[in-house]
């Protein structure tokens, strides 16, 4: 669990699922599965996306940039915070579409 002010990093998850916007492929990760992306231990959950990229989509020529991470952390009220946190950002936006 990330202390207070602290951004969480890779060590502070159990697994990390990576999907791609362009094509749907959606796959689970362990933290050591990273490191081929030059992921370590201390590197911050808000860096993946900019490291990761889809695969499939490189083969077919395309950038494969626009990935989705979402964490499963070791410490489950983590967990609950970050899934508050999520649902409360996406109330947000849907709010704000229906005003539009």
């Amino acid at each position: 669990m990330a202390l207070p002010g602290r951004k969480p990093v890779i060590a502070h998850v159990v697994s990390i699922s990576v999907e791609c916007a362009d094509c749907g492929r959606n796959r689970w990760w362990k933290p050591d599965e990273l490191r081929r992306f030059g992921v370590t231990g201390s590197t911050p959950l808000a860096e993946l996306s900019g490291r990761i990229v889809c695969s499939a989509c490189r083969a077919d020529g395309l950038p494969g940039t626009a990935i989705s991470i979402q964490a499963a952390f070791i410490d489950e009220r983590q967990r609950v915070r970050s899934e508050a946190q999520m649902m409360s950002e996406r109330e947000v936006l849907v709010e704000g579409a229906r005003r539009a």
